[in-house]
C-alpha cells in the first residue's frame, strides 16, 4: 500500500469519525510536532483529540494538495482544508516496514504541523 492510499484511507476514516479506524493508523508513540515542539505524544494523548473533534458532527477535512515528501520517502506533504476554514500545512510520515504490505502494520508516526492559517469565505 503505498503512503497516498494510506493517506486517503486516513483522511475517510477522519471524515467519517471512526475513532478506531483512525487510531489504528497511529503508531503507539505518533508525535505531533508544531513549531518544532512535540505538542502531543502517543495515542493515548491523541485519542482525546480526535474525539473533541467529533464533537462537531460537521468536523472533516479535505486534501486540497498532496505530494510525497522529497527529503523523506516516508513522508508525504499535505495542504488541508477544515470544515471551520483553516488551512493546515503538513507533513505526515509514516513506519514502513519492507515486505509488509499489509495496511494495519504501516503506521503514522508523526504529524509536522507547517503552518495553520484561517481563510476567509469568499462567498
Amino acid at each position: 500500500m503505498t503512503i497516498h492510499t494510506l493517506l486517503l484511507e486516513y483522511f475517510s476514516a477522519y471524515n467519517e469519525h471512526d475513532i478506531n479506524k483512525i487510531v489504528s493508523f497511529l503508531h503507539p508513540d505518533c508525535r505531533v510536532i508544531f513549531n518544532g515542539e512535540v505538542i502531543m505524544a502517543g495515542v493515548a494523548a491523541m485519542r482525546p483529540y480526535y474525539e473533541h473533534d467529533f464533537l462537531n458532527s460537521q468536523a472533516n477535512a479535505t486534501i486540497l494538495e498532496c505530494n510525497e515528501d522529497a527529503n523523506n520517502k516516508n513522508g508525504i506533504h499535505v495542504v488541508l482544508k477544515t470544515h471551520d476554514n483553516r488551512l493546515v500545512d503538513v507533513t505526515y510520515i509514516f513506519e514502513l516496514k519492507k515486505d509488509d504490505d499489509e495496511f494495519h502494520n504501516q503506521k503514522m508516526i508523526e504529524h509536522i504541523i507547517h503552518s495553520v492559517k484561517h481563510q476567509q469565505d469568499s462567498q
